[in-house]
């Protein structure tokens, strides 16, 4: 698992985030006061997907892991779902970004019947 720590307490936020396979996903967080939460948005290959929110959850890309190689994670120690600007900032929530393994340990291990 790969965590992102540059999250900051900025409302609007664009990254580049680089796999480990070296290709890169466009990604956008932000947060929004009137929804008391963080969204994000981002952009793999030609794979768009806008405004899911934030919530915690070791594979929030679950519905997508027949199309990409990756995941992303949203966990924190005191199971309080995202609702402050400086969830991130302050290391309250911390996010993951899961290669193609993990995304298949998640699923076997968590959602295997």
């Amino acid at each position: 698992m790969q965590e992102i720590t540059t999250i900051t307490s900025s409302p609007k936020q664009r990254m580049t985030l680089v796999l480990e396979n070296n290709e890169t996903v466009d990604f956008r967080i932000y947060y929004l006061p009137r929804q008391i939460g963080w969204f994000y948005d981002f952009t793999y290959n030609n794979i768009t997907v806008n405004c899911s929110r934030v919530t915690l959850t070791l594979n929030a890309l679950r519905q997508y892991r027949n199309l990409i190689p990756f995941g992303f994670a949203f966990v924190t120690e005191g199971f309080v779902e995202p609702f402050a600007i400086n969830d991130f900032s302050s290391g309250r929530v911390h996010f993951y970004i899961l290669n193609q393994d993990e995304v298949q340990q998640v699923e076997d291990e968590v959602y295997s019947v």
